[in-house]
């Protein structure tokens, strides 16, 4: 379309050169030559937590006027960029939402101040769907103030053989307890033992995935009032 713009357009440029004004988060735009004097744009825009496409056609005046509306202003810059990107909020909050892996623990507060704590089961039709310990739920995006999440789980496998052994032992020392409280036949008490050992070596596995969990950084994500309001519209 233009040298200013490249082959895509992109959130940031649509905003700053005011080329597609009235697409509601509008998030890219290709430009293709249908031939006989057509062009064809294909125009990405986020509802909410849903991606949709619509197409428009442009004569190649239109297409040219397009051109020259862009090519007459200045460069957007990467600080232009930061700016504006701080403002679209559409787009940060999807993608931020989308990023997060299922069964993550969060925390959301909501608008009302209350908070929820659950394992997210996913984001679909401008919900977040959240598995708390009694129920399943559905908090609209635009209601969310505040979400508490973790973008990526450390691994520590230095502390893996570690609590894999641990966890074994202990499951042993209660299969010996137990032998000992019962007083039971010598091949149940090696049929103890094994069923100790691996009880221990599950929960060892349990306890590493909680430390791995527990260890990583927590990331918080905030929105205002009026964003909240701009993502409910």
């Amino acid at each position: 379309m233009s040298k200013k713009v490249g082959l895509t357009v992109d959130a940031e440029e649509n905003v700053f050169f005011r080329i597609f004004p009235d697409i509601d988060g509008f998030y890219s735009a290709q430009f293709y030559d249908a031939g006989k004097n057509k062009i064809i744009i294909q125009i990405v825009f986020i509802d909410f937590s849903q991606r949709s496409v619509r197409r428009r056609s442009l004569t190649m005046k239109e297409f040219i006027e397009l051109q020259h509306h862009v090519d007459v202003q200045p460069p957007i810059t990467d600080r232009d960029r930061a700016g504006i990107s701080q403002n679209l909020t559409y787009i940060t909050t999807v993608n931020i939402l989308e990023s997060i892996p299922p069964d993550q623990f969060i925390i959301i507060k909501h608008r009302t101040g209350k908070k929820i704590r659950g394992a997210l089961i996913g984001v679909e039709k401008r919900q977040l769907s959240i598995q708390t310990p009694i129920s399943v739920e559905k908090i609209p995006i635009w209601d969310m103030a505040s979400i508490t999440y973790r973008k990526k789980i450390r691994k520590l496998p230095k502390l893996k053989g570690i609590l894999y052994t641990l966890s074994g032992l202990g499951g042993v020392i209660l299969a010996e307890v137990w032998n000992e409280q019962t007083r039971p036949r010598i091949d149940q008490v090696w049929h103890f033992r094994f069923i100790g050992t691996v009880l221990g070596m599950l929960a060892g596995a349990e306890t590493y995935q909680a430390v791995n969990i527990i260890s990583s950084p927590k990331t918080f994500f905030a929105l205002t009032p009026e964003e909240m309001d701009k993502l409910k519209d």
